[in-house]
């Protein structure tokens, strides 16, 4: 898709941002595809979660619950898909960052994904303090999972049903790509 442009989300977008993020995550198990371990009962983006989320935004490499989120945008504006980093929440591993990222349903199969990874990676490798991006990733989402193999991630471990949503089990899959 021609004629994304990707931004740090500002502040001021933030309510923008939540909006889509609700549909996005909305979409979590329809159709039986999960890509986050929890059910509808349980996605809950309510004030308190809100503040915490924009407190990172807030905050600088280094600083506790710290985070960079980028979205990808078409010309008329709207949300198609977001990245962000953010701080592990282990002592000792500021050289290290989360990756999380989602696409709209009504834009993926268009690059929007690996556009917005490479953003990201782009990010890392530009500053020498993040030496690994890691990533969480539920197994069953083989399109998310071909992405970061794609893109030279590591597979570091395989937990065997890690998760039960709605009766079912959930593998969960952990890489990491060396970025500095």
């Amino acid at each position: 898709m021609e004629n994304i442009i990707i931004n740090e989300l500002a502040l001021e977008e933030f309510e923008n941002f939540m909006n889509y993020l609700t549909i996005h995550l909305s979409e979590n198990g329809k159709d039986n595809h999960f890509f986050q371990p929890v059910s509808k009962d349980q996605l809950n983006l309510d004030a308190e979660w809100q503040e915490k989320f924009k407190a990172g935004l807030t905050k600088t490499w280094g600083e506790t619950i710290w985070r960079k989120l980028w979205l990808a945008k078409n010309r008329e504006n709207q949300i198609l898909g977001h990245v962000d980093i953010r701080s592990r929440n282990e002592p000792n591993t500021l050289h290290r960052v989360l990756l999380g990222m989602g696409v709209h349903s009504d834009f993926r199969k268009m690059k929007i994904g690996q556009q917005l990874l490479t953003y990201a990676i782009k990010y890392c490798i530009n500053h020498p303090e993040i030496v690994w991006l890691d990533l969480e990733v539920m197994t069953n989402n083989i399109p998310a999972v071909n992405l970061y193999l794609k893109n030279d991630f590591n597979i570091v471990a395989n937990y065997a049903d890690m998760f039960r949503v709605e009766g079912k089990s959930f593998d969960y899959t952990a890489m990491t790509l060396k970025v500095g």
